[in-house]
């Protein structure tokens, strides 16, 4: 069951994924020939011999902002101008550029799709593909695709921290790393002991005695709970809408937990169980950046190096 899961989410990741590079190139006209990737520059760091990390940083910001900014220009040339321009298409004032800035102040009838920024259209789809392919990492650690998941991930977040960029969390006078790439590396997670129900994700009755059998599909609508997690699949990133009808089988799902015991594992039961984000030291911070940083930005550029190996 883990590894089809793991294959489900890798051909997920990979189907986001080539659709954006898809869109890349030809709706916005980027060829994929300018577009960097990990394994590219991966390469090309090893024939320039830049082994310091400052060296390689330097390199892979230059590289990709070259990509970015040639993206972001193509998007501004190729956006539809707006059907209510009034004057040439050349007047300042009626230029595609006011287009969003328009729409916004409308008042459009309600239902009426809004108008998206394709440049949040695409990260939102490198993120979510960088997601998935964790997840398939997670789930296929142990197979014979773990190393295709494992290259995947690092072409997806790559793309993700080369075009779109990528901070560290500051919440709570606290640093946080949550790279999913980084977090990835570090073969830890959470082994709970516990007891619980188990209700049908299907009737929410008990699992054990409901009339839904664990190996037959059945007809569900698709909802999302109040966390984002789907009735039909479980997970909390998917490509099902609210409202439409899939077939999906039953699943148990867990209610009334009561823990006795949570324990630190490298190969936790649940794939999933894996750190969402791990506080990082103010002495490394001091030794990374030279400074105090003092609650400012800080941009991170992990995902765009070779890789280090896992922990």
């Amino acid at each position: 069951m883990m590894h089809k899961d793991g294959v489900a989410a890798l051909r997920e990741s990979m189907r986001l994924y080539g659709q954006c590079c898809r869109s890349i190139s030809l709706t916005w006209g980027l060829s994929l020939a300018h577009l960097p990737s990990w394994a590219s520059t991966t390469e090309e760091i090893h024939r320039r011999g830049l082994w310091t990390m400052s060296a390689q940083r330097d390199f892979l910001i230059h590289v990709w902002s070259q990509a970015r900014r040639q993206l972001r220009a193509n998007i501004a040339v190729l956006t539809v101008p707006s059907p209510w321009s009034v004057g040439p298409p050349t007047s300042d004032r009626w230029s595609h550029r006011q287009y969003p800035a328009m729409l916004r102040s409308l008042h459009l009838p309600h239902g009426t799709p809004r108008p998206t920024d394709p440049w949040d259209d695409l990260e939102a789809g490198a993120r979510t593909s960088l997601a998935r392919a964790v997840d398939a990492y997670n789930f296929l650690e142990d197979s014979e695709l773990s190393e295709l998941a494992h290259r995947h991930a690092h072409n997806v977040a790559a793309l993700v921290g080369g075009l779109f960029g990528c901070n560290i969390e500051y919440s709570d006078d606290t640093y946080w790393d949550v790279c999913r790439l980084t977090l990835m590396h570090s073969r830890w997670g959470m082994s709970a002991g516990f007891t619980s129900t188990r209700n049908c994700s299907l009737c929410v009755q008990d699992i054990d005695t409901c009339q839904h059998l664990l190996d037959t599909q059945y007809d569900v609508t698709v909802r999302h709970d109040a966390h984002g997690t789907c009735n039909a699949c479980g997970r909390l990133s998917c490509p099902h809408t609210d409202g439409e009808t899939i077939s999906a089988f039953p699943r148990p799902v867990m209610s009334e937990l009561h823990i006795h015991e949570v324990s630190l594992v490298s190969r936790p039961r649940d794939p999933l169980a894996r750190f969402s984000k791990v506080e990082m030291s103010q002495d490394a911070l001091l030794q990374g950046l030279g400074e105090d940083p003092s609650g400012r930005d800080i941009c991170c550029y992990r995902c765009l190096h070779p890789c280090s190996g896992f922990d």
